[in-house]
């Protein structure tokens, strides 16, 4: 086990699905553009995403932010894979 440096949050995420590149390149931008002292990257396998958060965690904000971020990730993956599966799925 290893422990992030004094002063980060850390938080990380995992998802199993067929999509994992997919959805891996579809938070790309989101991911690249994070507020200075936000850093989140994401790697993605045959079908499992991997997502690592880390906040600067130096006053009170730092944990909302990490809680915040965390959300939105989520949001966005939903999303996205809500939007790969219906693009798959055969029209009826």
């Amino acid at each position: 086990m290893s422990y992030p440096r004094r002063g980060v949050c850390e938080a990380r995420l995992t998802l199993e699905s067929l999509w994992a590149e997919a959805l891996r390149e579809a938070l790309e931008p989101d991911n690249t553009r994070a507020p200075e002292g936000i850093r989140v990257t994401c790697t993605a396998s045959s079908t499992r995403l991997d997502c690592e958060i880390r906040v600067d965690c130096r006053d009170s904000r730092g944990i909302l932010r990490l809680r915040n971020t965390m959300d939105d990730l989520i949001e966005n993956a939903k999303a996205a894979l809500e939007a790969l599966e219906a693009s798959s799925s055969p029209e009826t």
